[in-house]
């Protein structure tokens, strides 16, 4: 006997025949499977979703994660999940969740969120007015993507204050399913750090000291030239490990950056002593936060904390909050509460029916 909650799968004209995947109804939404490289056939759906997002994430937008796709390896073949509303004909992306599943002999099996190093923050993007919906889907989509009926979601790197947060904890209740944070362990804080102020003054006496932004394309190409550059003379490079001596890391900083150059979320800070940098700063992201990609300095001064006292100065310049890690004791960027959240299905959840479940998924 067929399954009535299973649709037939939604034809993907558009994608690579590798990229093509089953899709599944649950609760009204259609989930698809592909690649990360395979989703720039998707671009303008993918761009309509980045604008309702319930929470922004530059790193998981077309211009940061395509350009990853292109030039490094691990991100080309990242599964990505796409969760649709409406018909095939009509469909409507509501869902950008990159995400591998994980098969257990005991146990249910697990959706993994994706994360890598690279990635500041690892939101997945969720229409804001339908991201209930989205999550229980994703907790109960049948078999056609080879997940069981109610099975366990892992989603790390997500901000615990972000607008995201609640919908898991409140749509994890509704459904049945225990939820669990995890905390990301912050960063110690020295106390009685140094003050900039009087290190910068320190570097004067070597000569004049300049803060600069990129403020076009053409000044944000030329900087991360010269960022490039700075990090390739110092102790990475003398190591082999600058983005310079590598083919793929330098195309994909390059064009990362120029893409994202075009809606302003990309831009480039310089701290240069006599017209020669000695610390450089590459910025991703746009509003009220925005998240260090790449910091370097010149380890000849390092005792002087250039990457923080540009990184200051960048966020007093932008009247930005700056998030990520710099070298040092000196609070220079807006702390950002990272956790990892499970949500697992209870004893009672399990012995529900399958009915059941896809009702309660529908209505969430």
């Amino acid at each position: 006997m067929s399954n009535p909650a299973v649709s037939p799968p939604m034809p993907s004209e558009t994608a690579p025949r590798q990229s093509r995947a089953a899709a599944s109804g649950t609760g009204g939404l259609w989930i698809e499977r592909r690649s990360l490289a395979a989703c720039a056939a998707l671009e303008a759906d993918w761009r309509n979703l980045v604008c309702r997002a319930i929470e922004p994430n530059p790193f998981f937008e077309p211009d940061f994660a395509l350009a990853a796709a292109q030039h490094l390896v691990d991100f080309r073949d990242a599964p990505v999940l796409l969760v649709w509303g409406g018909s095939p004909a009509s469909r409507r992306l509501l869902g950008f969740i990159p995400g591998r599943l994980q098969r257990r002999l005991l146990g249910r099996d697990e959706l993994i969120g994706w994360s890598n190093p690279r990635l500041g923050i690892a939101t997945p993007l969720i229409d804001r007015s339908q991201a209930g919906r989205v999550v229980a889907a994703l907790l109960h989509a049948p078999g056609q993507l080879g997940l069981a009926g109610a099975r366990n979601l892992h989603l790390p790197s997500l901000d615990r204050d972000g607008a995201l947060l609640p919908v898991l904890l409140q749509t994890a209740e509704h459904v049945g399913h225990a939820a669990l944070i995890q905390p990301v362990p912050e960063p110690a804080t020295a106390g009685g750090a140094p003050d900039l102020a009087a290190l910068r003054h320190g570097l004067t006496r070597y000569g004049r000291l300049s803060f600069s932004e990129s403020g076009s394309r053409q000044e944000l190409r030329d900087m991360v030239e010269l960022h490039l550059a700075l990090e390739a003379s110092g102790a990475r490079g003398h190591a082999g490990l600058a983005a310079l001596q590598d083919v793929r890391e330098s195309a994909f900083l390059r064009s990362m950056t120029r893409s994202l150059a075009w809606t302003r979320r990309c831009r480039a800070g310089l701290l240069s002593l006599d017209d020669k940098p000695i610390a450089g700063a590459i910025l991703v992201g746009k509003g009220s936060r925005l998240w260090l990609h790449s910091g370097v300095e010149d380890d000849r001064f390092a005792s002087f904390a250039p990457l923080a006292q540009l990184v200051s100065w960048l966020g007093r310049s932008s009247r930005r909050e700056i998030v990520g890690r710099v070298p040092g004791p000196h609070a220079v960027t807006a702390p950002q509460r990272l956790g990892s959240v499970h949500l697992a299905v209870t004893a009672k959840a399990a012995r529900q029916a399958p009915f059941l479940i896809r009702r309660r998924a529908t209505a969430a």
